[in-house]
């Protein structure tokens, strides 16, 4: 069966953390990342112009397997059942603080707004370009669209297999991992003949396709990141062709490494941990963070010039209100309705505290402050340069004398800041 192929056969996983084996790695899943990573390295070993072509397949060639897994799927019997799922609304679901968690953290992943993805990729545009502001819509209707043509099609499939198996489609239906390799592999495998092979194919080729953007837009991220540093430190500095590959081989190795956990037969549980964490919360805070330095740090009012400037389009005075308090508000609601949920629920209470810390914890607290500390280090000049400073510097060398003075011969203890005294004069 599909469940069991995926967990003994592809992930050989394990019944806990505890259990012996469970370091143990995963051979054909540690050649299958390693070979994502190649992939990955070669396509973007030219910079962001190989990216930009590599873009054309990765990004266009999911849209058309989609579009012949609908065209094969949407009449299948049972299928009005599933889409009728599917498209029903919950209400009730509304008042649960998991699912507005998991719908921030899914759109925030999708998009990017938290990581500096799409901002990263954008800097490459020319200063001339003005097409930002459409380009900003596009993308949000576009992604969206997507994920919701990609339902149609999952749960068409899933409403032949409720029907197939005898169980309303509430019970077939799965989350997370289980709904693509579990239940839509079961409900593949009712297409008779070549039919099923061409068509798990194509739905198994999308998902790896669109793993392979995502892994591109991070590389593509932490890359400009370090190009920029570099800049900043060395403005006269030249970013070559050469110097890119290294780098690229350098981050690349550096994530394969750091994912050699998750290649072991327990693997799957930590990975479990992880996507809780940094979606739940590693993404929604700093998101709250980024607002915060925008609205607070930088100014609202900073930014709303600077999209006038790059798009030619001037917003309304109320977006400053939205920058600094609606939306930083919104998401804060959210993530104290999920600090609440999480009290309250007990989803992580099977695996051992260790690995909760470990992959979960640990990685959410350097991420965050690694976050923040900009924002902290960029407030402290603000405040030392624009008031500190200038107050400093209405003293002029020759009215800091006396004062220099009577601190090395009587100590600050003694320190009198008066007028009167003479320059050679004795600290009180």
């Amino acid at each position: 069966t599909p469940d069991r192929y995926l967990h003994e056969v592809v992930l050989q996983r394990v019944d806990s953390l505890d259990a012996e084996g469970s370091a143990t790695v995963n051979i054909r899943l540690f050649l299958e990342v390693v070979a994502v990573w190649v992939i990955t390295a070669l396509c973007l070993v030219k910079g962001i112009h190989s990216a930009g072509k590599a873009a054309y397949f990765t990004v266009l060639m999911p849209v058309v397997m989609i579009a012949i897994l609908f065209a094969a799927c949407i009449g299948l019997e049972g299928a009005g059942d599933g889409l009728r799922y599917y498209l029903t609304p919950r209400w009730e679901a509304l008042l649960s603080a998991e699912v507005w968690g998991l719908a921030a953290g899914q759109i925030i992943f999708s998009l990017s707004p938290g990581m500096g993805t799409c901002i990263s990729l954008a800097s490459y545009h020319e200063r001339s370009y003005r097409l930002l502001a459409w380009d900003c819509v596009v993308i949000a209707v576009s992604n969206s669209a997507f994920s919701f043509f990609g339902g149609v099609v999952v749960f068409s499939v899933v409403g032949n297999l409720a029907l197939t198996l005898g169980k309303p489609v509430e019970e077939v239906a799965a989350s997370g991992e289980g709904l693509a390799f579990i239940v839509f592999a079961q409900g593949l495998a009712q297409f008779e003949g070549r039919w099923a092979q061409v068509l798990s194919i194509a739905f198994f080729l999308t998902l790896f396709l669109l793993g392979l953007d995502s892994t591109f837009a991070v590389i593509e991220t932490l890359q400009t990141y370090v190009n920029d540093w570099i800049l900043s430190r060395n403005p006269s500095a030249k970013i070559t062709a050469r110097g890119n590959a290294a780098r690229l081989a350098l981050i690349a190795t550096t994530l394969l490494l750091v994912g050699l956990p998750y290649v072991t037969r327990g693997g799957y549980m930590l990975l479990e941990i992880a996507d809780h964490y940094i979606v739940t919360y590693c993404l929604s805070v700093s998101v709250l963070l980024e607002y915060v330095m925008i609205g607070h740090v930088y100014t609202a009012e900073q930014m709303i010039e600077d999209v006038h400037e790059s798009t030619g389009i001037q917003l309304p005075s109320w977006f400053a209100i939205h920058l600094r308090y609606v939306a930083p508000v919104t998401i804060g609601i959210v993530i104290c309705l999920l600090f609440a949920s999480e009290l309250t629920s007990d989803s992580l209470g099977s695996y051992p505290q260790w690995a909760i810390f470990l992959f979960g914890s640990l990685p959410t607290c350097i991420a965050l402050s690694a976050i923040a500390w900009p924002a902290a280090q960029f407030r402290f000049r603000r405040f030392f340069w624009g008031i500190v400073y200038p107050m400093l510097s209405q003293r002029t060398p020759e009215s800091l004398a006396a004062a220099r003075l009577r601190a090395r011969q009587g100590g600050f203890k003694s320190f009198q800041d008066s007028d009167d005294q003479p320059e050679h004069g004795h600290a009180i």
